[in-house]
């Protein structure tokens, strides 16, 4: 009788570990999802920065030209 209430007991531990891991499976697609909005937000940054940058550095040349 023992054996059958702690075979129960693990039956529904499983159950709800298969839950758990079902859940964390669709938080980790719903993360990436974010990562990648991130990452070419990053992108996009980047290349504004270099162009600003190129801007500066070709304003500061043309002034020293003069």
């Amino acid at each position: 009788m023992e054996f059958e209430k702690e075979i129960w007991d693990l039956k529904e531990e499983v159950a709800e570990l298969k839950a758990d891991v079902c859940n964390l499976n669709g938080w980790q697609k719903t993360q990436n999802g974010a990562l990648l909005r991130v990452d070419a937000k990053v992108d996009q940054l980047k290349m504004w920065i270099m162009g600003v940058l190129a801007t500066v550095i070709a304003s500061i040349f043309i002034s020293l030209v003069k």
